[in-house]
């Protein structure tokens, strides 16, 4: 089931075709900016497909999906590939589950209290 960026035959892009592609839009994003401004913002910073792979599987983490599918996803062989390069935690993600913890506690005690 892993596609990723395909081609038009359905067979899956070479990463190098996929970051030149890339690259190509940061550099023309940029230049335009360049021309209209002495002093421009960078609008869109260096990344790689390999940044989406990273951002992509934090992002499934982050909404909760099992990390057996997303190893399978990933095509790795070992889920500590899986576990310690690619599933990146976020600001967001530690508050949510902070809240989520405080709110399983909050609960708990009610119920005692209730008892």
């Amino acid at each position: 089931m892993r596609k990723g960026f395909v081609n038009r035959f359905g067979e899956a892009q070479h990463q190098g075709t996929v970051n030149r592609a890339i690259y190509r839009i940061i550099r023309d994003c940029n230049d335009a900016q360049f021309e209209k401004n002495e002093h421009p913002e960078v609008l869109l910073p260096h990344f790689s497909c390999h940044n989406l792979r990273h951002t992509f599987t934090t992002r499934m983490v982050e909404a909760g999906v099992n990390i057996k599918v997303i190893q399978d996803a990933l095509g790795h062989k070992d889920i500590q590939t899986t576990m310690n390069i690619y599933a990146d935690v976020t600001r967001e993600l530690k508050k949510s589950e902070f809240e989520g913890l405080d709110g399983f506690f909050k609960k708990n005690r009610e119920e005692q209290q209730d008892e």
